[in-house]
C-alpha cells in the first residue's frame, strides 16, 4: 500500500492548496504533508495560508480534546453523534442519549428528557398551527436549534464543557433509531 506522502505528492497544486484551505475535511497528517509537499516544490502560496492552516489545525484540535482513550475518564455518547441523531431522528431521541450521560455523572436525566419532549412536542405544534412546511432543511434548523439549546442547558451545566471523556459506541442508539423510522415509515405507508 502506498504512503499518504506518495499519494500526496501526485496531485497538481492546487489540489494540494485545497487541502490547506480546507483543514476540517482532512487529517491533521494530510494537511500538513500537502503543505509540506508544495513548500518542496517552491510553489507560490496564497500570503497568511500557512498562519490559517495553523489556526484551523488548532482549532480542529480543540474540539478532539476533550475525546481521549484514557480509561479512567467516563464514557459519554460524543457531543457530535448527539447532534447529528438529534438533527437527523429528533430533538428527543438525542435528549435519551444526552440523559445517559447525565446519569454516568451521577445526575438525574428525566428533567433531560422531558425537555427533550417538551421541545419536540412544541415545536410540532407551533409548525402545525402556522401550517409551515419545513420540509427537510426546515425540520433539520428546528431540531439544530433544540440540540444547541439541550447542550447550553445540561452538557455544559451537569457534564462540564471541558470535560474529558471516551466516546461511546453508537451502535444501539443507530439500530433503535432506524428501527423506530422503518415502523414511522411502515405505519404512515400502510
Amino acid at each position: 500500500m502506498r504512503t499518504l506522502k506518495a499519494r500526496l505528492s501526485e496531485k497538481s497544486d492546487a489540489q494540494l492548496l485545497y487541502y490547506i484551505q480546507h483543514v476540517d475535511k482532512h487529517t491533521e497528517e494530510a494537511v500538513r504533508l500537502a503543505h509540506a509537499i508544495l513548500l518542496e516544490r517552491s510553489a507560490v502560496l496564497p500570503s497568511g495560508v500557512a498562519e490559517c492552516m495553523e489556526t484551523a489545525i488548532a482549532e480542529s484540535n480543540e474540539v478532539k480534546e476533550h475525546v481521549v482513550d484514557d480509561p479512567e475518564v467516563p464514557l459519554f455518547y460524543s457531543q457530535s453523534a448527539i447532534y447529528a441523531f438529534s438533527i437527523l431522528f429528533s430533538v428527543l431521541f438525542g435528549s435519551f442519549m444526552l440523559a445517559a450521560n447525565c446519569r454516568t455523572v451521577g445526575k438525574s436525566g428525566w428533567l433531560v428528557i422531558a425537555v427533550g419532549l417538551l421541545y419536540t412536542v412544541f415545536a410540532g405544534a407551533a409548525v402545525n398551527s402556522l401550517d409551515l412546511n419545513p420540509g427537510l432543511g426546515g425540520s433539520f434548523l428546528i431540531n439544530g436549534l433544540g440540540v444547541v439549546l439541550m447542550y447550553e442547558f445540561f452538557w455544559k451545566r451537569h457534564i462540564g464543557k471541558e470535560t474529558k471523556y471516551r466516546a461511546k459506541p453508537i451502535w444501539k442508539p443507530l439500530c433503535i433509531g432506524l428501527v423506530l423510522f422503518a415502523l414511522l415509515v411502515y405505519l404512515l405507508t400502510s
